[in-house]
């Protein structure tokens, strides 16, 4: 055969071979997927909270000194509990001594009972003793204390605070067109904090009497520190007729009495210069009788709806209640709003800025923890105290 033959048969060979070995086979790579973010981790819902009565530790000192106050306070408590039948409130009342750490141990038992808001207790500094036992559990306490100073946003101060009835009466005594005004306080805490409200209201309205303070001693005799009051701002019998149009005394029962007959012998005369007061007067029969106090003005519940208080709490209990112990009342009626039918206070409620109706008139909680009451102007007369001005029917129309 010849060459070239041969070679094309193997050439023709080699193509059959190659067409028998198969194709490599390539897979396309598939274009890049956008990355997923990972599925939400669904948290459980935390279980509903069973419909139930709120259950109030009521914080009240039933041994001790003020063991007849804390009866009283729990006397009226209960007593507003009975006016509102159709509340799901439970109250638990514990002894909370006549010590702060007698009611640390007395809120420690509520807590542990179950309470979800406490009532009481009464002093300040048992209030301040009781608030980090409340606020380790997430508890609201509704303290009796009048003490600005404890007050936040999970303790509350029921008490009438002097700041507040020495606005009312400084308002009062300005819509009088009063504008020549003096203080006399005792140096004690109570003056102290009666001197700072003063001097706050008034230098916040620009009044220029706001520095008229005279300060005598809280026991002894208080003459020389009349005296020199009366003096350097312009008043008393050596000088001519006292030029204040009023004069507010922050003090009660018998120092009240002795710093007014101090006025009258230094001739300041009461039908030129008004004399003013607080609460602490309207709680001493002595000085609803004193002619040297006849026609001062004070700043006050007003008196009917004390009366009535007063009235139907002895008729239950057959004793007169103590002046205190409306804060029972009030404790309950705003634990009253707060429960709604559940076992934990509504504080949404407990705050209304329209108030609640309390024993002796309208109050309210601000959320600093401060409580504001509806206060009249009652004035000294032969016949008792006189309403000269009343109480706002609602605390939003106070002015604030």
């Amino acid at each position: 055969m010849p060459r070239a033959c041969r070679f094309d048969l193997v050439f023709v060979f080699l193509l059959l071979l190659a067409g028998c070995v198969p194709a490599k086979q390539t897979t396309p790579t598939a274009p890049p997927q956008p990355s997923r973010p990972a599925p939400p981790v669904v948290q459980p819902l935390p279980p509903p909270v069973p419909p139930g009565p709120l259950l109030a530790g009521l914080l009240v000192p039933l041994s001790g000194k003020d063991a007849a106050l804390g009866r009283d306070l729990l006397d009226a408590a209960q007593l507003a509990l009975f006016d509102r039948p159709e509340a799901d409130l439970v109250l638990l009342p514990r002894d909370a001594g006549a010590t702060p750490e007698a009611a640390r141990v007395a809120a420690r038992e509520a807590l542990d009972a179950g309470a979800e808001l406490l009532l009481g207790p009464l002093l300040s500094g048992a209030a301040a003793a009781v608030a980090p036992v409340a606020r380790e559990r997430g508890r609201v306490v509704l303290s009796f204390s009048n003490d600005a100073s404890i007050a936040s946003g999970d303790v509350f101060v029921l008490g009438w605070r002097p700041e507040e009835q020495v606005e009312r009466i400084l308002r009062h005594a300005l819509d009088q067109g009063w504008r020549r005004l003096g203080l006399l306080a005792p140096e004690d805490a109570y003056g102290r904090r009666v001197v700072e409200a003063w001097q706050g209201f008034l230098r916040g309205l620009g009044e220029p009497t706001a520095e008229a303070v005279g300060i005598y001693p809280a026991t002894g005799d208080a003459t020389a520190a009349v005296r020199a009051f009366l003096d350097r701002h312009g008043g008393g019998g050596s000088v001519g007729a006292s030029r204040f149009d009023a004069i507010l005394i922050a003090d009660g029962g018998l120092r009240l009495r002795q710093i007014a007959a101090l006025l009258a012998f230094y001739e300041v005369d009461p039908a030129s210069t008004r004399l003013l007061g607080t609460r602490l007067w309207a709680d001493d029969p002595a000085v609803l009788r004193d002619p040297a106090l006849r026609g001062a003005r004070i700043a006050s519940p007003d008196p009917t709806a004390e009366a009535a208080f007063r009235r139907r709490f002895a008729a239950i209990y057959g004793r007169e209640p103590l002046p205190l112990a409306a804060l029972g009342h009030d404790a309950v009626v705003a634990a009253v709003a707060a429960s709604g039918g559940s076992p934990r206070p509504d504080l949404t409620a407990l705050l209304d800025p329209r108030g609640h109706d309390g024993a002796v008139g309208p109050f309210r909680l601000r959320p600093d923890g401060l409580a504001e009451h509806a206060l009249a102007i009652l004035e000294l007369t032969e016949a008792g105290l006189q309403l000269v001005e009343p109480a706002p029917i609602r605390l939003a129309l106070a002015g604030r």
